[in-house]
């Protein structure tokens, strides 16, 4: 094929139609020309003719291969060089295109470019395409002329011969000045929304651009310059003149924003010198404020992308202001001080009657309408917000149609700007239960190590059908042991598989726990999935917030960087740094929220747990094994998390099924997923049992070892209840307190005056029990955990010694409790799990009842009895739970009053825990004490 070649391009004659030319050519120049085609329309389809022509810009675009294969030159040895002559942005600059040896510095003298051609040495060669196209972005540089926006004109047209050479391109020029000066040109922008050491909410703008995945139906965007730039940028836009779209950064960096871009920037801008209302708006819905200002439609193209915007259920940016609740009353715990009627201020109950409520009504309604911070009554001080109005006259009314009480929560002084949500306390319009059906294709994650069980499977099926069906979350409330962990990191991979289909919008996912929990998570997740697992993770707790910090911090603020949290594929944190950054954590879209120990927000008056529902998630899982520890507004407190209305408001809930307990059947039949049912209408709840699921755990045994009081310990817990008994029913407190002391050990009431302050294993029943037990183990070789609350005991000078003195161990045994360190305590359970041999750990129940896998025990002592028995229940299952080969264990030691032994303080609490036990099995019967529970104790020890 003999070319024809000149500055316009390349001409051939083919001899046949340029279809049949295209049918015979080989297969990579046939798809090369048809692409070309495409781009430049060179007329392949005409059967009129056989003359290829192909203009300047294709001769460029072809590969060297394809060129070869059609004849063509093949690419320049030379490299293009460019000097300036001037600094850019002066009069006069122009740019100087020469052409270099093949890997040298020098000139390559009598080289020459003619269009796409370059001849030397008597040889014509060809242009690639980013060489040609920098060619003709230098002649437009060099056209450029004098004006008030020449320095950005002539930045833009530098930055175009920038992109043009690329990044190795630009490396090799031999003008240092050039090589230097780099202009970047954004294609959009999003607003970081921080606050400033005033309290006051500041948005900035995040320059983005498009990443280079050609792959990508959306490229992704990322961030266009580095955080000191980005401040940079931010202070060069608040000086310059308006209008300005060239900024200079120093250090040779320039930006430039192309027209659509320098319009919203102009916009935000504005914004930035607005009103704190206004910036609040814009910080609440950016997308929206930006067009008003703009004055477009959603239909109009915008470069903006929202990486940070609140959810819906967001009202406010203000100040933290705990609101009043109008709860209906139900038995009080806090029964030392009994109240009638009242409200909760600052944790205390302040007792009133109608009258006072009334006229705190009037008070609170004329200072919000006079703008007066506070409404103060008698000397009742509350925050003077419509909410806390509201909240006052719902209990009005409450108490005036039923009679019935209302207790309310607290009033906090301390008042950081903070997320405000709609609370649900009193509305029975609220409902952000569910949205529309989300795309997604049901089954088995592909990325899965570990093997479901049948329940598990059955769990994540569950899930699915929640997120098909448009649930805003669901709860998974399986009983300890049954994998809820498993089954939330295979949704997890489940939706990630989703987002890299295409099916799912890619969005990060945030795991929220307990702070010891979070790196077990990660060890999990490794475990049971493969390759990358739940994708790129970022750290948002402990050493690792260091990093995400950014600018100043006040308690509340939005202070970490948001462009992280949004560009990580998987987040791990802690409820505290959710409610301490929540204007960050808040300001990004999470695909999936996973809240484990979800119990940690059933206070509705919370700010954590605010801070939680503002949390804006697409979807949210909460996880917790015990959905009622208190009452049952901890059950519709977590629910309104993930599925905000479904259970209406907290004042109507109450009334209806804790104020009237015959209801709670009818909740129950509501919420409940039986796993019989199809999915087709998930309910919010699962649960499932141990005892129901895993037939291949070993069986687990209860026992109840009551041996007689050794005579001190009766003595000492006898002139304790005559010193108590005397005082009636109001020393209740305090005779239980003192009973339940000496039932462990007398010393834990006198102090030790008989023998010092050492600890005699026989003067306690319970002691003598719990080492005839611990007896058995060592001589098996197996471990134990011995539950307990004192400190005094778990001081390595008491209990622990006694331990290793008497089995002769090589260390104290290990203590868990609320003084050690999340990382220590991480390392004494796997010490624990993986030395062999017989051994021992204390915990307490509070710290060492939530989270932890200690199989390597099957042996349980409660040596104290903790008042909650799902609190108790969960102490146990840390060994009784998936990856336990052995039989277990729990062992009950009790003391007993000679000659008063069905009366015995250990015997009334067995019995009484046995019966809440059963209740709480029901889940949805509050298992911790109530007021009447305590009389109860009081009246069973006290009988003569």
């Amino acid at each position: 094929m003999k070319w024809e070649l000149d500055d316009r391009g390349a001409r051939a004659e083919v001899g046949q139609p340029l279809p049949r030319f295209l049918q015979e050519a080989p297969v990579a120049v046939a798809a090369a020309l048809q692409e070309l085609d495409e781009r430049f329309g060179l007329g392949l389809a005409g059967e009129a003719t056989s003359v290829l022509t192909l203009p300047v810009t294709a001769v460029a675009a072809l590969t060297e291969g394809v060129a070869i294969q059609l004849g063509l030159p093949a690419n320049t040895p030379l490299s293009l060089d460019v000097r300036a002559n001037g600094a850019i942005g002066a009069t006069g600059c122009r740019l100087q295109a020469r052409w270099l040896l093949p890997g040298k510095t020098l000139p390559a003298r009598g080289a020459a470019s003619v269009g796409p051609w370059v001849d030397w040495q008597g040889e014509r060669t060809r242009m690639p395409e980013a060489m040609f196209e920098s060619l003709q972005a230098v002649e437009r540089f060099n056209l450029l002329t004098g004006g008030e926006d020449l320095v950005d004109r002539q930045l833009q047209a530098w930055a175009e011969i920038r992109e043009a050479l690329g990044e190795d391109g630009a490396g090799r020029l031999t003008d240092s000045y050039l090589r230097g000066f780099r202009v970047v040109v954004p294609s959009a922008f999003t607003l970081s929304i921080t606050e400033d050491d005033a309290g006051q909410v500041q948005l900035a703008p995040v320059l983005l651009r498009e990443a280079e995945d050609l792959g990508a139906e959306q490229p992704a965007r990322l961030r266009a310059l580095t955080e000191a730039d980005e401040a940079l940028m931010v202070q060069r836009l608040d000086q310059q003149r308006p209008g300005a779209s060239a900024f200079a950064l120093g250090g040779g960096t320039y930006v430039v924003v192309e027209e659509p871009l320098r319009v919203c920037l102009e916009k935000v801008r504005q914004l930035r010198q607005a009103p704190a209302e206004e910036r609040k708006r814009a910080a609440r819905t950016p997308e929206a404020v930006i067009r008003e200002l703009l004055g477009t439609t959603e239909a109009d193209p915008l470069p903006f992308i929202e990486t940070e915007s609140y959810a819906e259920r967001v009202r406010d940016i203000a100040e933290w202001k705990p609101p009043v609740l109008p709860w209906i009353k139900i038995a009080s715990q806090d029964w030392a001080a009994p109240v009638e009627m009242g409200l909760r201020i600052g944790g205390k109950d302040v007792p009133m009657d109608a009258a006072l409520l009334e006229r705190l009504m009037s008070a609170m309604h004329e200072a919000v309408a006079r703008h007066v911070p506070t409404a103060r009554v008698d000397g009742i001080e509350l925050d003077a917000t419509p909410a806390n109005c509201r909240a006052l006259e719902s209990l009005h009314r409450t108490l005036t149609r039923t009679g019935a009480d209302g207790p309310a929560a607290a009033v906090d002084l301390a008042a950081p700007e903070v997320l405000i949500i709609e609370t649900n306390f009193d509305g029975e319009d609220f409902d952000h239960a569910r949205v529309e059906q989300r795309p997604g294709q049901p089954g088995w994650p592909t990325g899965v190590l570990t093997p479901p069980k049948p329940h598990q499977e059955t769990g994540v099926r569950w899930l699915q059908a929640h997120w098909g069906q448009g649930s805003k979350g669901a709860m998974l409330c399986d009983d300890m042991g049954l994998g809820k962990s498993y089954q939330a990191l295979v949704f997890a991979r489940w939706i990630r598989e989703e987002m890299l289909s295409g099916r799912i919008e890619r969005r990060p996912v945030l795991m929220v726990a307990p702070v010891g929990l979070l790196a077990n998570w990660e060890r999990e997740s490794k475990a049971h999935l493969v390759g990358d697992g739940l994708g790129d993770v970022l750290r948002a707790y402990g050493p690792d917030m260091r990093t995400l910090k950014r600018g100043s911090h006040r308690l509340g603020t939005a202070g970490l960087d948001t462009a992280r949290l949004s560009g990580a594929d998987i987040v791990f944190t802690n409820y505290e740094a959710v409610n301490e950054y929540q204007l960050s954590f808040g300001a990004i879209r999470f695909a999936l929220v996973i809240l484990d120990e979800a119990q940690k927000i059933k206070s509705p008056a919370a700010r954590v747990t605010h801070a939680v529902k503002a949390l804006n998630a697409d979807f949210m899982l909460a996880m917790t094994g015990t959905p009622v520890e208190n009452r049952l507004a901890d059950l519709w407190c977590v629910a309104d998390a993930v599925q905000p209305g479904a259970l209406k408001d907290l004042r109507s809930f109450s009334a209806r099924f804790e104020a009237e307990p015959s209801n709670v059947s009818a909740l129950r039949e509501a919420i409940w997923q039986e796993e019989a049912e199809c999915f087709e209408a998930p309910r919010l709840l699962l649960r499932r049992l141990k005892s129901e699921k895993l037939q291949g755990l070993p069986s687990k045994h209860e026992h109840e070892i009551a041996l007689p009081m050794p005579l001190r310990q009766a003595e000492v817990y006898e002139r304790s209840l005559a010193v108590f008994q005397e005082k009636g029913p109001s020393a209740t407190l305090e005779l239980i307190h003192a009973l339940r002391r000496s039932s462990l050990h007398p010393n834990l009431v006198d102090g030790g005056a008989q023998h010092g302050d050492e600890l005699v294993i026989e003067d306690s029943a319970r002691m003598l029990a719990m080492f005839f037990v611990l007896d058995q183990v060592a001589a098996r070789r197996e471990k134990a955990l011995v539950f307990l609350e004192s400190l005094d005991l778990q001081d390595a000078g008491q209990l622990p010694h006694l331990i290793q003195r008497r089995y002769g161990l090589s260390r104290l045994p290990m203590v868990i409790n609320g003084q050690v360190p999340t990382a220590e305590r991480q390392a004494r359970v796997e010490r624990f799990q993986t030395e062999a041999d017989f051994d021992v750990m204390l915990l307490s129940p509070r710290a060492g009842g939530v989270g932890l896998t200690l199989t390597a025990a099957n042996h349980v002592i409660h040596l104290s009895r903790w008042w909650n028995p799902a609190v108790e229940d969960q102490c146990s299952d840390r060994v009784y739970r998936i990856g336990q080969a052995k039989e277990v264990h729990i062992y009950y030691p009790m003391a007993l009053l000679p000659g008063r032994e069905d009366f015995s303080f250990d015997i009334q609490l067995q019995q009484l825990m046995a019966r809440k036990r059963e209740l709480a099995r029901q889940l949805l019967i509050a298992p911790a004490f109530t007021h009447d529970d305590y009389v109860a104790l009081w009246k069973g020890t006290t009988q003569r």
